[in-house]
């Protein structure tokens, strides 16, 4: 059972401050004054990630966090719709970052952000701080050979099986039929395609996992899977120019945002030289593990 199916997400954050750093793909953030104490708030949300501050040397950027007014700082969107996230670029390197319940700023340059926290309620503080760290992990590690993309990844025999595709594409139904083979997230990995062999790091954004389940390091990559439901399970291999574009769908924050970010193509395109990209045909069940073993062998 994950973190959301035992918590009424409805209660407020217990009261408290608390500064805690992560280090994701060689990018360190340090969160400071969080609105929020240690434990439960950052033990539950980032473990094993979250670090004491200045525990692994200096970080790349500071974020300033402050309690705001209780208030919608951007237009809920209709029910059924995703979670708006507003960027706007106010610089070569600064932006802007809205959403529901937060307002802030991310000054890449000065190595600096603020963040203003504006409900209490539990999903919603942690959504909102949670999107903000996305944008600005994003925004860094694209810079360092990297970035953050939407998939669940898998662990089997060593390596790692990526499966995505848009929402509803079934990342979290191929995930639970994975069982009970790990699951490094059923939301997000940064992939890292700075060395010669292409690996998948765990981060701390998931959607349901516990943190006794959840696993810190890096893994090279088997192949890389978008789900499509059929009747039938098979595997079609993409060609080059699919691929870039088919994962280039999945990256946050950049082309789904409209955030620019000339590096990125390229980063993909890397990517998919080294790794195998399929549409998986599935049918919701845990027989696409069969053609997969008989395409890797």
């Amino acid at each position: 059972m994950g973190l959301r199916d035992h918590r009424d997400w409805r209660q407020p954050v217990p009261e408290g401050t608390s500064s805690f750093e992560l280090e994701l793909g060689g990018v360190r953030v340090r969160v400071e004054d969080l609105p929020a104490p240690w434990d439960p708030f950052v033990r539950e949300q980032y473990h094993p990630f979250a670090e004491e501050p200045g525990s692994g040397g200096s970080a790349d950027l500071v974020i300033r966090c402050r309690q705001g007014d209780d208030r919608v700082v951007v237009p809920l969107p209709p029910p059924g719709e995703m979670t708006v996230i507003d960027i706007r670029r106010e610089g070569p390197r600064r932006f802007r970052v809205r959403s529901h319940w937060q307002d802030g700023f991310l000054d890449l340059d000065r190595g600096e952000g603020q963040l203003e926290l504006t409900a209490r309620a539990w999903d919603r503080f942690s959504m909102s701080l949670e999107n903000f760290l996305r944008v600005a992990f994003q925004l860094q590690v694209i810079e360092r050979g990297k970035f953050l993309m939407h998939t669940a990844a898998i662990l089997d025999d060593g390596k790692v099986h990526l499966f995505f595709g848009p929402s509803g594409a079934g990342k979290s139904t191929a995930t639970e039929f994975s069982a009970p083979r790990h699951a490094l997230s059923d939301d997000m990995v940064l992939l890292d395609v700075s060395g010669d062999e292409p690996l998948a790091w765990s981060v701390p954004f998931y959607m349901v996992f516990p943190p006794e389940q959840r696993l810190a390091g890096s893994w090279p990559i088997a192949g890389a899977f978008r789900l499509r439901q059929a009747p039938d399970d098979r595997l079609e291999r993409l060609s080059p120019a699919r691929a870039v574009a088919t994962v280039s769908a999945s990256v946050p924050f950049v082309h789904e945002l409209g955030v620019p970010h000339e590096g990125l193509t390229r980063l993909v395109a890397r990517f998919c030289e080294r790794v195998p990209v399929y549409d998986l045909h599935f049918t919701k069940s845990a027989r696409f593990w069969d053609v997969i073993r008989e395409e890797f062998g």
